[in-house]
């Protein structure tokens, strides 16, 4: 099973077609699909350095995000001029032979905080864009940005940082080359000035298949800003991809994908190219309904080509959904060919599309030998007619024979079918299930397992009684705990059996029950007292100390008896112990002001950390904090723009907001 954080994401955003099929994607034709691979991220701020992984972005039906650039809107609300006796008091500090990195970067935010008024730093913060210091590099790439278009002197240099060793700098100076040519209204743009912005385009395409996804998004966007030809920069994109290794292939397309409906013109156009036409498949299939343009070329796709391309070509329709109905026919007709894998594409793709025209063919799917191809037929019938309580009932006794089917395949198939058919099940059907699926959490086949988890955390309050048994079992106690964790507020009735995994001799459920009980929030306050006694055990293990400083301020003023020991432990030499309790001090008593000054730092380091879930609270924190957080703007607007998760963007944009003000 997977970490909490990671099975809530797969259960709520994998496509359907993936757990279906196998937790993976098709073999494209000649070649195997290549993997995205996690890339070393060095992420600098002015006080360390932290080697994190960097996650892949998430895909278009994750969390909503803003299409507004953070950054962008900071150009429009900084401070009114503070006079030019202010920029050379800032610049003489900033070329002090004495001044060190910190000290550096303080003057170069404040030259920033005066947007376009600091337009006579130009040249000297493009000096600093050869610093040693990657921090300072990227804080100064930041600042000519949010001067704007005055800045276009300083191209060349944001330039050469495109190819910077630091990924925060690329990112930095692709999104700030982006800001200046958003600045730049002039209905008449000078040529020298067009020939500027004309000069980043191959420079931020190559940037597109940079192994930090970051990197890419600023890429992404800012070439929507410069280039003034949609045709001549697929044809860039295109060169760019074909020419690229192959590992860095489906990473550059996850990053077109997050564009969501503005791609679908340019894969479109590379449908038309067969070096490039299997990938765009997949990154429409990701994009899902907003692909709805691309129906009719796909449609043409799913009846030619090779096996692969044609099965990815129905994929993309299916993840397109009700919009793809024009392309039914097509999808009937291959659901009758001899070819099993395009039959079982086919059914699952009627299914999600939901017509009616495809009923006669379904019911004859449904009574096939093949076990695969009747559970995925059975559930597409029902899944069209959810409302035909005979239909789902039939599907359900199918699909709940699949469930100790010998194949893996269908076994994955009548968990993923029964979990999406649950609500029109009754209460009592729903608790069945539910025991049905927390026996699958140990299958032999991982995926199977997965499958099964995402389908209790679908389930919700009605899969608690199941999961509570299951923490009985030390075998399965870390995945109920972790589902629970997922189900969140509607697990509270399993609370004191969570209370109880907190004695557990294991760490790892010590920290799965504390984590399972910050779900819950305010409801589990009568799980303090047993917080209280970890966070005060020196003995206890660090790791499960996190977690359970992390339960106590998501229970938030009911556990203001904890606040002092956490307060204490602010203090910590463990550095990600001392954040987390002063995250969570914060959360107990949102209004102390004296713990400001010693949060804030902390906090602004968490913005760094891998875990999704960490920079998403520092960033919310950040913002309850408001004005006293201003030296963190610089790190959450970088998050605001590029970072991979859309609720840390969504969040970071929203703290800059609340600081600003």
């Amino acid at each position: 099973m997977s970490s909490p954080v990671v099975l809530g994401r797969v259960s709520a955003l994998v496509p359907l077609s993936v757990l279906l099929f196998g937790c993976s994607e098709p073999t494209p034709p000649a070649a195997s699909a290549p993997k995205p691979v996690p890339a070393a991220v060095v992420v600098v701020d002015e006080e360390e350095v932290v080697e994190t992984a960097a996650p892949e972005p998430a895909g278009p039906n994750g969390s909503p995000e803003s299409e507004t650039l953070v950054i962008e809107e900071a150009v429009e609300s900084v401070a009114p001029s503070l006079s030019p006796q202010r920029v050379d008091e800032l610049l003489t500090a900033l070329r002090s032979p004495t001044a060190d990195a910190k000290a550096r970067i303080e003057a170069i935010d404040d030259l920033a905080e005066l947007g376009a008024d600091a337009s006579p730093a130009v040249e000297p913060l493009g000096a600093a864009f050869a610093d040693d210091e990657p921090a300072v590099r990227w804080h100064a790439a930041r600042a000519v940005g949010l001067i704007g278009r005055d800045a276009i002197p300083a191209m060349p240099g944001l330039l050469r940082l495109l190819a910077d060793a630091d990924p925060v700098v690329v990112t930095q100076a692709a999104a700030a080359i982006g800001m200046i040519r958003g600045d730049d209204d002039r209905d008449a743009i000078p040529e020298a000035d067009a020939n500027a912005y004309a000069s980043t385009v191959e420079p931020l395409v190559a940037t597109l298949v940079h192994p930090d996804p970051r990197a890419r998004r600023a890429a992404v966007r800012t070439l929507r800003r410069v280039s003034t030809s949609r045709e001549e920069l697929a044809k860039t994109v295109r060169k760019q991809l074909a020419d690229a290794d192959p590992i860095a292939v489906m990473p550059a397309l996850h990053t077109l994908a997050d564009m969501g409906g503005d791609a679908v013109p340019f894969l479109l156009e590379s449908l038309d190219d067969p070096a490039s036409r299997y990938w765009s498949e997949v990154v429409l299939a990701e994009i899902g309904p907003a692909a709805a343009p691309a129906v009719g070329r796909l449609t043409q796709l799913a009846q030619e080509g090779e096996i692969a391309e044609r099965m990815q070509a129905i994929l993309a329709l299916a993840e397109i959904g009700p919009p793809a109905a024009p392309a039914v026919a097509t999808v009937v007709e291959a659901l009758g060919s001899s070819d099993a894998s395009l039959r079982y594409v086919a059914a699952f793709a009627l299914g999600k599309i939901g017509s009616n025209e495809a009923d006669e063919s379904l019911a004859t799917a449904a009574a096939s030998d093949d076990p695969f191809l009747a559970a995925l037929a059975s559930w597409a019938r029902a899944a069209v007619h959810r409302d035909d309580a005979e239909l789902v009932a039939a599907a359900a006794e199918k699909l709940r024979a699949g469930l100790a089917d010998e194949s893996p395949a269908v076994r994955n198939a009548s968990v993923e079918g029964l979990s999406d058919l649950a609500p029109q099940f009754s209460a009592v059907d729903r608790q069945s299930l539910s025991a049905s699926l927390v026996e699958l959490l140990d299958d032999p086949v991982p995926a199977v397992g997965l499958a099964a988890g995402g389908g209790l955390i679908r389930l919700k309050g009605d899969a608690v009684a199941a999961l509570q048994a299951a923490l009985e079992q030390k075998a399965m106690r870390n995945d109920a705990l972790e589902i629970l964790a997922e189900i969140g507020s509607a697990a509270a009735p399993a609370l004191d059996d969570m209370i109880k995994s907190l004695a557990d001799s294991d760490p790892v459920s010590q920290s799965d029950a504390a984590f399972a009980i910050a779900s819950i929030g305010p409801e589990a306050k009568t799980a303090v007292p047993a917080l209280e006694r970890i966070l005060a055990d020196e003995s206890a293990d660090a790791s499960v100390k996190y977690t359970v400083a992390y339960a106590l301020g998501k229970i938030g003023s009911a556990a203001l008896s904890a606040e002092p020991e956490l307060r204490k432990l602010v203090e910590s030499e463990d550095d990600l112990l001392a954040t987390v309790c002063a995250w969570a001090s914060l959360q107990i008593k949102p209004g102390d002001r004296d713990l400001f000054a010693a949060a804030v730092p902390k906090l602004r380091r968490a913005l760094q950390q891998e875990r999704e879930l960490v920079r998403l609270e520092a960033a919310i924190a950040l913002g309850e904090i408001g004005p006293a957080a201003a030296s963190a703007l610089p790190m959450l607007e970088l998050l605001a723009e590029d970072d991979p998760s859309g609720q840390v963007r969504a969040a970071a944009e929203a703290a800059v907001g609340l600081i600003r003000k």
